[in-house]
């Protein structure tokens, strides 16, 4: 659902920029564009939320308003692109890409060819990169899940369970037993303490490897 929803916002910010350049609205476009900026400069310093969708929105205002393809800030919209793409779905990056071509390509001439050619290039290699980025996040992710449940089934279940075989050879020892078996319990409750030293040092490891991360 959240993905829709991004989809579907990243849109309607673009259609909304492209009907306000194209409408009697143009000429408030500045005043919009620092609404829109004091809105998102408020919403990052008191509310902590980076709007990428206000970005997009501004951008657009200002791409849109500034003769489309032949615009000068166009250059804009690829680092857009691989923003949106590092912090989102591919189709989302897809997506927003694609409705840009859409809506650019109404004001296609001779000189914009260019630029809307190398939006068309720029769109599957923001796709391959983010998915490569997401894919990698999701993996790095996965790996500290892992950690942590080693962690926890070092610290809970492993710990007690060999603390436990210690303790019971200890008690056994204590009782009259013919030599052979005072010898094998000493051999286990050696080895039970061997392990429990290995998974002591295996537990700090792991957590200087996360620490250091």
């Amino acid at each position: 659902m959240i993905q829709i929803y991004n989809i579907l916002v990243f849109i309607f910010v673009s259609l909304t920029s492209f009907l306000i350049t194209n409408s009697s609205l143009n000429i408030f476009i500045p005043q919009i564009i620092a609404l829109i900026s004091i809105i998102f400069i408020f919403l990052s310093l008191y509310k902590r939320i980076f709007s990428l969708h206000l970005i997009a929105f501004i951008i657009n205002l200002i791409v849109f308003d500034s003769q489309g393809l032949n615009s000068p800030f166009f250059f804009l919209i690829y680092f857009l692109l691989f923003t949106i793409a590092f912090q989102n779905p591919p189709t989302t990056t897809l997506s927003y890409s694609l409705t840009l071509i859409l809506l650019l390509s109404t004001s296609l001439d001779v000189q914009s060819f260019i630029p809307l050619i190398s939006l068309l290039f720029i769109t599957p290699l923001a796709w391959f990169i983010g998915k490569q980025y997401l894919d990698k996040k999701k993996t790095d992710n996965d790996i500290k899940i892992s950690e942590t449940n080693i962690l926890l089934w070092l610290s809970l279940k492993f710990k007690t369970g060999i603390s436990q075989i210690i303790d019971n050879c200890a008690e056994l020892l204590s009782t009259p037993l013919q030599p052979t078996q005072k010898e094998k319990l000493k051999y286990i409750k050696d080895s039970a303490k061997s392990l429990l030293n290995s998974s002591e040092k295996l537990k700090k490891e792991i957590d200087n490897q996360t620490d250091e991360e």
